[in-house]
């Protein structure tokens, strides 16, 4: 068996990845001050989504997802469940997709998130629009899509970075060195 220390490591190596992921919502979520942005910031926090489901599947949970879905929610005044259920449903979509992407280059992961991103913001806007009883405007969901799709080469060289470090000090912790 683990000593107590090495258990509470594989816990945290375990969790960093929603970590930073919740970091980087919280990040999204934070007023900027300057009018009209908070409008088009790019979601961030689906990269690491996306990444980590690709990557290693069983560090992004559902339930986190779940979770993190309520509470952006909350936090915008959107109705309840919107975003869980899009951020769930683009998770399915990434492990559903993921033998078919998980060792391809750079390029290919870069346009298979702009098209599930893609599909995830139609669900979403689909599901705005049938609880609102009328269509949303495109335009805003449109350059946030863009600019989210812009950022994501950096956001994966952020992740490779925690992915690099979660493995190697996974199996550093796992052999006993």
């Amino acid at each position: 068996m683990f000593r107590p220390g090495k258990r509470i490591e594989l816990a945290f190596l375990a969790g960093l990845p929603s970590f930073v992921t919740a970091l980087l919502a919280i990040f999204c979520m934070a007023s900027k001050h300057i009018g009209g942005l908070d409008y088009f910031t790019p979601a961030l926090y689906m990269a690491p989504i996306f990444y980590w489901g690709i990557a290693q599947a069983r560090d992004m949970p559902y339930w986190f997802v779940f979770i993190l879905g309520v509470v952006m929610d909350s936090i915008t005044g959107l109705p309840l469940g919107i975003s869980s259920l899009t951020y769930v449903f683009f998770l399915m979509l990434i492990h559903t997709q993921r033998k078919y992407i998980h060792k391809e280059g750079f390029v290919i992961k870069w346009g298979f998130f702009a098209v599930l991103l893609a599909v995830a913001d139609i669900a979403n806007w689909l599901l705005l629009a049938f609880f609102y009883s009328h269509a949303q405007v495109v335009a805003p969901a449109l350059v946030q899509w863009l600019l989210t799709v812009c950022c994501y080469p950096v956001m994966h060289k952020i992740c490779d970075g925690v992915y690099g470090y979660v493995h190697a000090r996974r199996w550093q912790v796992l052999h006993g060195r």
